[in-house]
């Protein structure tokens, strides 16, 4: 009878602390969802703030719309990326559909975010920034870097902020499969294999970033030698250049920039011009357009679209190291970072871009 009854109190009390659990878990569950509850969390620049429990609303600065835009684009309130007709067709209406604003304090507070993200170099000058922006909105301001040697952290970082780990396990598989294996070749290529190539930029292609500037680090990702010997521009970069000094240079390879706004003029004026036909490059012809749907490939904005433009420039420059399957990889990426299936006619759009088309498609800002 003893033995009947120390098992029945040991299953009371089994039972009890099953439900005292489960009571406590649904507590916390609704306490999250409370409107005054919140969290501290640490953003990757070591700051830490106070955010509510539930994420629901995110205003994101302009480098980091992109990558927003990944993780996810149902959170976000507006959009500040320039577009064209062509470019809409493979985001989301509903993203289309968001107030296109250029980050002033005041629109900020209008759209109510819960948390600012902020994307850029991380840097006393821009945490000072980040805090100052804070104060003037009453907002969070979550920094993370956009250093294309830092997706990895900053996705496992923005997946749990949100609650979004699902997605962004995705988004770090890819960069497993397929990123990864890039910056590992690199180091392995011997020097005097290496591609010597010139990044294009402006209308008449004689503007350029060189080595450690964001604008063109895909270059120094893959392995390639920038042959650019000037000093970063800040801001947007695009450091003027003379065509003495690119004759000079007289690269391998000519990668030309997607243009801003409706600039997609330089690949025409480079094959049109007397002086840049005598460029090693235009000679062998390898002068290349970096595609540019929806956003450019190899920066501007300078976000996770990078990811499939190193892809595209590894596979490229040095086509016998990487052998990557570019239509299977492009259909891949698109599914992952922009939630949309390419059909057979946009592959080809995407992967065989054509500025002329760009150029005549109107802008879409708002």
């Amino acid at each position: 009878m003893n033995r009947y009854r120390t098992k029945l109190m040991r299953s009371s009390v089994l039972v009890a602390l099953a439900l005292f659990f489960t009571l406590l878990s649904a507590y916390s569950a609704a306490a999250k969802n409370l409107p005054n509850a919140t969290r501290q969390v640490t953003d990757m620049a070591g700051r830490k703030m106070v955010v509510p429990s539930t994420i629901r609303h995110i205003y994101v600065n302009k480098p980091g719309s992109v990558l927003m835009y990944a993780v996810a684009p149902d959170m976000l309130v507006s959009r500040s990326l320039w577009m064209t007709d062509n470019t809409t067709r493979y985001l989301k209406s509903s993203y289309l559909q968001l107030p296109y604003v250029d980050g002033s304090v005041d629109e900020i507070v209008r759209l109510r975010p819960d948390i600012i993200i902020s994307s850029f170099n991380i840097n006393p000058k821009t945490k000072d920034e980040a805090d100052r922006l804070s104060q003037k909105t009453g907002i969070p301001v979550f920094m993370v870097p956009m250093d294309m040697g830092k997706y990895e952290q900053t996705f496992k970082v923005l997946g749990d902020l949100l609650n979004r780990q699902e997605q962004t396990d995705r988004m770090r598989g890819f960069l497993h499969t397929y990123f990864d294996v890039i910056a590992i070749k690199a180091k392995q290529i011997p020097e005097k294999q290496r591609v010597r190539v010139y990044y294009a930029e402006g209308e008449r292609g004689l503007n350029t970033d060189p080595t450690g500037s964001f604008h063109s680090q895909i270059l120094d990702v893959v392995g390639a030698v920038n042959v650019a010997q000037v000093g970063i521009a800040s801001g947007q970069g695009m450091s003027a250049v003379s065509m003495e000094q690119l004759l000079l240079w007289n690269p391998d390879v000519v990668l030309v920039w997607t243009g801003m706004g409706a600039s997609m003029t330089t690949m025409q004026a480079i094959k049109c011009d007397n002086l840049w036909a005598n460029v090693r490059a235009v000679k062998n012809n390898k002068v290349y357009q970096i595609p540019f749907q929806p956003f450019g490939w190899f920066d501007r904005p300078p976000a996770t679209n990078r990811i499939m433009g190193a892809i595209w420039a590894a596979e490229l420059l040095y086509p016998n190291i990487y052998n990557y399957d570019l239509n299977k990889i492009t259909r891949e990426y698109f599914d992952i970072y922009y939630h949309h299936k390419l059909t057979d006619h946009e592959l080809a759009e995407v992967l065989h871009p054509n500025p002329e088309a760009l150029k005549k498609s109107p802008s879409r800002n708002h």
